[in-house]
């Protein structure tokens, strides 16, 4: 086998890159994303020895050790097989591009392997998603269709009311600006090439299809449209990619254009 061409790989992304719904044929049938949560719950229970001390505790630990089990059957998990070099993946369900750039900079704080040859893969979530501030500890992704459910974003309504309705202000707000997506796609595209060009990174893109008249200069683009590529896959309830067709032929396209 010839010698890698790159040391490690970095991944950022949001669910498409976390394996979601990658192991839901192991649940019973459902049919929204709240029942799918109680399907997990039921399932961790049976088949996981879980500690917890409340139904709460449950919950959680139960959606930690699931989530852990899908990334196991993630692309990035297959392209470290595949490739037989380390894969760091930084994505997160239900992340932005706002959030894919604040853990792409707080994993660089700590990367001292500048000498490495690196390959950073971004896999862009949708640019109509925000990370927003919530209140002065907690920041949140926002998705449009948050804003358009009038979505509580899992905290309590009459706690933090006006929290709730601050974000839903803001996005707004924000939206209404003119090519107010075009600025703030290319502003936040533009930290990360440099955040990369100061560790001696390598970036690759996987755009997301509604790109927004991105006009960063010498990108490199893994996947034009995403959403189109997905769409010839079987997909979930949720509308993840499932299978191990997706995973193989994504690592294929990601082995010939990136090496």
């Amino acid at each position: 086998m010839p010698e890698p061409i790159y040391d490690t790989i970095i991944v950022t992304g949001c669910s498409f890159s976390c394996g979601t719904e990658m192991n839901d044929h192991l649940l019973s049938s459902y049919s929204n994303e709240k029942e799918r949560q109680f399907q997990i719950w039921k399932w961790a229970k049976e088949n996981v020895d879980i500690k917890f001390t409340s139904v709460e505790h449950l919950q959680t630990e139960a959606m930690k050790y699931w989530e852990k089990k899908e990334r196991a059957v993630s692309w990035p998990v297959m392209l470290q097989t595949k490739t037989g070099i380390p894969v760091t993946n930084l994505s997160k369900i239900g992340s932005s591009i706002g959030n894919s750039l604040v853990s792409y900079s707080n994993f660089l704080r700590n990367y001292h392997d500048i000498e490495k040859r690196t390959l950073a893969i971004h896999q862009l979530p949708a640019f109509g998603r925000m990370y927003l501030r919530f209140n002065n500890d907690v920041k949140i992704n926002v998705l449009p269709f948050s804003i358009q459910t009038k979505s509580n974003f899992g905290f309590n309504k009459s706690y933090f009311r006006d929290n709730i309705e601050n974000v839903h202000r803001l996005y707004k707000q924000r939206i209404l600006k003119i090519d107010f997506f075009e600025k703030y796609v290319n502003k936040i595209l533009a930290r990360i090439e440099k955040l990369s060009l100061d560790n001696n990174i390598k970036n690759y893109y996987i755009m997301p299809g509604d790109n927004a008249n991105v006009t960063l200069l010498d990108r490199k683009v893994i996947i034009e449209d995403f959403t189109s590529f997905r769409s010839n896959y079987p997909k979930g309830v949720l509308g993840h990619p499932i299978g191990n067709d997706f995973n193989r032929d994504l690592c294929d396209i990601i082995t010939s254009t990136c090496f």
